[in-house]
Order: C-alpha cells, then sequence, then structure tokens
C-alpha cells in the first residue's frame, strides 16, 4: 500500500511540473504581448522560483545517489 501510494505522489509531482511548465511558456508569450496583471506576475516569479528549486533538488538528490555529495 506505501509502493501505490508512493507511485501517485510521483505521478502528481510530475504533472504539477509539466502544467507548470507550460503555465510558465503561456505567461512568457503573454508577457511579450502585453504587461502582465500584478496577480499573473507574482504566479510567473513563484513558477520560476518553484522549476529551479526543483530542478536545484534533483542535482542534489542525483548526486547524492552517486556519491558525490
Amino acid at each position: 500500500m506505501e509502493a501505490i501510494a508512493d507511485i501517485l505522489r510521483a505521478i502528481s509531482v510530475s504533472i504539477f511540473i509539466i502544467s507548470s511548465a507550460f503555465y510558465f511558456r503561456h505567461l512568457d508569450k503573454t508577457k511579450k504581448q502585453r504587461k502582465l496583471a500584478a496577480f499573473e506576475n507574482a504566479i510567473y516569479v513563484l513558477i520560476q522560483t518553484a522549476l529551479l528549486l526543483f530542478a536545484v533538488s534533483l542535482l542534489l538528490f542525483f548526486c547524492r545517489m552517486n556519491g558525490e555529495a
């Protein structure tokens, strides 16, 4: 049962990351066409920060797996 929960969590995180990347791309295109609203600008910065932190966490995870850190 714990393995199923881990698999579902991994799937949900993957979907979240992919959808965030697509929405970030949408906001980036919108930013080129017009000025973003305050809420859109906040979401733009939050998604950019979240994706950067996710990439850093993956890098740290893979370094730890390889015994480098």
